[in-house]
């Protein structure tokens, strides 16, 4: 009898249910109708062609751009029991015309392949005699020369289906495009009756945030150190950036690879190994580290200098959280990047009207860092989707609180402005405000201007980037390339007439939004996070290890998160995890249950200690995550105590335990042992509203523990 679609997502790939929009298109593709989907990073396009794939009668290709990519996927499904290879460079023709033949006698239904495959040849000669039910284009932005990414290689792909004896269906996928590229595509491929599909290109998962003029290097640092258990990319401009910031994490102890188009086949080959199987957890790279990254469990995305545009930073930021657990996208911004971003348009070999296309969207780019307004609305408006209301929880959103009314300081520098009558841009705005004694300066008599040395006491680059935000913001206005000139808005004359008002962040407000940056996901911890959620990583990376595949190959995070929850005692509440089918309930099963039998005899051990102490009878809890040793030291053992009751509130409430308290508060609640709430209250970190929800109860935890011998 043959399998539905959602018996076949349940079997292999261990979900219940699909994601918004997958189940039409793989209905609409298994109708044998072609079609285009526009699905952002994460959103499991993999699975819309995949799940089809498996279905119809014959083999399907999968044309793919990169080899690394090509390889990952291969292997993941492989591990899902899927018969699945791939034809590249990397393969010796004589196996490739064999995996052909393996594929014409069905023992592989799903065969990637390069683009550049298609040249005419023997061995397209060959493709032509195996029957292919489907042809599947990913990444099909790289068609369009109007996109960011364009591949020539991706133009002979409609010949090459035409030239078939059968047209396959053939569908398209990709993450990003405007709809210049859209028409494009669908143009280049032979698509214009084909049914579209757009699931939003929204990432709820993910969390924006932009940090202007902080110290980069610093902040790097804090928050790599900060996250040493997770991994991230940190993408540079320029290779010699890579080389930098590469050398800066390995002097500070942290392991990181790097990966750019200057360095040897090989060595980039062992660098993306090492980062796929958690060898090194961070890679510092250039773009070239781009599309062929399939790692679902990336957890940070930190952008150390401003990419060229606004779809090549969402392609390069949605590479975190794929496997759907929570990732930041953090971008580290100063003017001199966009300097950079504009040298190398000017050094391209592109011709002016795509010089001139490459300017728009940088300018977007740059607006971007500079808005005051939600980051996520920003990005899906720019992509032509409507926002309906801020997302409260980027960077921009969280910081709104800290907002002012800043019309004074607006109002002198759209005075500046106005005066310059458009002849100007925002350097020589921000050095009349500041009061320089530059030449250029001097030599115009700018210094005569009312507005002169007005901001004084504000650092050039602070005026900067509040010129550049009043640009974003619609305010201003910048003219020409490359070297732009400002304008006032209309929106900026009804301020000087005082019919508006103008409401920002202070000057300076950059260094503590940096800091929040670091603060804020160490506090957002999942509360599965810890000793448990370790030793099942461990194992996970132990089995990687022996079958020569990365971890997340294996489960991702998400799944092992999951896991953590459900905290399975059988095989059956083991299938009911996400992410865990038929083939690898089988295969990895039993070895990861014997975690949770283990850890549920140490419960009922805990459950007996807990029992043996009065004061806790009415609040006994049902279920723990962290042992509590019965023999410690009186500190010790109380601030055991203290953090086991904390897990449990948390659990309790579905909340991180961070949310109830820190470990730092309470190593202090330890060593102060308060006994009553007015001395709680002055313990780092307990509020009014935390002493009179939780005092009582860690206040008798606290009295009914010895004191430690003096």
């Amino acid at each position: 009898m043959r399998m539905t679609p959602g018996e076949v997502l349940k079997q292999y790939f261990g979900y219940d249910s699909f994601r918004p929009v997958q189940e039409e298109v793989i209905s609409t593709i298994l109708k044998k109708k072609d079609i285009l989907a526009i699905m952002p990073t994460g959103a499991g396009k993999s699975i819309c062609f995949q799940i089809p794939a498996m279905m119809f009668p014959h083999g399907s290709i999968i044309i793919s751009p990169l080899i690394s990519l090509m390889k990952d996927q291969v292997e993941a499904l492989t591990e899902q029991g899927i018969l699945a290879s791939y034809v590249n460079s990397t393969v010796p023709y004589d196996e490739a015309i064999e995996r052909l033949r393996d594929m014409y006698r069905g023992r592989i239904k799903i065969l990637y392949m390069a683009p550049e495959k298609l040249e005419p040849s023997y061995f397209t000669d060959c493709l032509a005699q195996v029957p292919i039910s489907m042809v599947v284009i990913d990444e099909a932005h790289c068609v369009s020369q109007w996109g960011h990414d364009f591949r020539p290689s991706y133009r002979k792909i409609k010949t090459f289906i035409d030239s078939l004896p059968k047209k396959p269906i053939v569908t398209a996928f990709t993450a990003t495009a405007t709809p210049a590229v859209e028409e494009d595509m669908k143009k280049s491929l032979g698509l214009s009756h084909a049914e579209i599909f757009r699931t939003g290109l929204d990432r709820p998962n993910l969390s924006f945030r932009v940090i202007r003029d902080a110290d980069k290097e610093a902040l790097l640092l804090r928050y790599v150190k900060a996250h040493k258990k997770e991994s991230g990319i940190i993408y540079c401009a320029t290779r010699k950036a890579v080389d930098e910031v590469h050398d800066l994490l390995k002097r500070a102890g942290i392991r990181a690879g790097r990966y750019h188009a200057g360095m040897e086949d090989e060595e980039r080959r062992k660098a993306q190994e090492d980062f796929s199987y958690d060898r090194t957890p961070v890679m510092a790279a250039t773009n070239a580290f781009g599309m062929g990254i399939d790692k679902s469990n990336v957890r940070y995305v930190i952008h150390y200098q401003m990419p060229k545009s606004l779809e090549a930073y969402y392609q390069e930021a949605g590479r975190a959280g794929r496997d759907g657990a929570s990732a930041e996208c953090i971008l580290l911004y100063n003017g001199r990047d966009s300097g950079i971003q504009r040298y190398l348009i000017d050094q391209g070999n592109q011709d002016e009207e795509q010089k001139k296309m490459d300017y728009h969207r940088l300018n977007a780019m740059i607006d971007y860092c500079q808005t005051t307004a939600c980051l996520r609305n920003f990005i899906l408006t720019y992509f032509g989707e409507k926002a309906d209301k801020p997302c409260g929880h980027c960077g921009n959103c969280e910081s709104g609180q800290a907002k002012v009314d800043v019309t004074d300081t607006a109002a002198l520098i759209f005075k500046t402005v106005r005066s310059l009558h458009g002849r100007f841009g925002a350097s020589t705005v921000a050095d009349i405000l500041a009061g320089s004694r530059a030449k250029a300066v001097l030599d115009r008599k700018l210094d005569e201007l009312p507005t002169y040395g007005k901001l004084s006491f504000v650092k050039a680059r602070h005026i900067k980037s509040a010129l550049n935000s009043y640009v974003a913001d619609g305010y201003l206005v910048r003219e020409g390339e490359p070297y732009p000139v400002l304008r006032l808005t209309n929106k900026a004359e009804d301020v000087l007439e005082g019919k508006a008002n103008v409401f920002g962040l202070a000057f300076g407000a950059e260094d503590a939004m940096a800091d929040a940056a670091v603060e804020r996901k160490l506090a957002a911890r999942s509360p599965v996070h810890g000793s448990l959620f370790d030793k099942l990583r461990s194992l996970r990376k132990e089995i990687a290890s022996a079958e020569h595949v990365p971890p997340f190959v294996v489960f991702s995070d998400a799944t092992l998160e999951d896991m953590a929850v459900i905290s399975p005692k059988t095989l059956e509440e083991m299938s009911t995890v996400r992410g865990v089918g038929e083939f690898k309930l089988r295969k990895y099963g039993t070895r990861f249950l014997k975690i949770f039998l283990e850890e549920a005899d140490k419960d009922e051990k805990l459950r007996e200690t807990w029992r043996k102490n009065p004061i806790f009878k009415e609040t006994e809890p049902e279920d723990t995550a962290e042992d509590m040793p019965e023999e410690e030291p009186s500190s010790a053992a109380l601030f055991a105590q203290l953090k086991f009751y904390r897990n449990y509130l948390a659990s309790k409430k579905g909340v991180p335990v961070n949310r109830i308290f820190t470990d730092d508060t309470l190593s202090e609640m330890e060593r102060k042992r308060p006994e009553t709430k007015e001395e709680l209250r002055a313990i780092r970190g307990i509020g009014p509203k935390k002493s009179a929800e939780y005092g009582d109860a860690f206040i008798n935890i606290i009295k009914s523990s010895p004191q430690s011998a003096e």
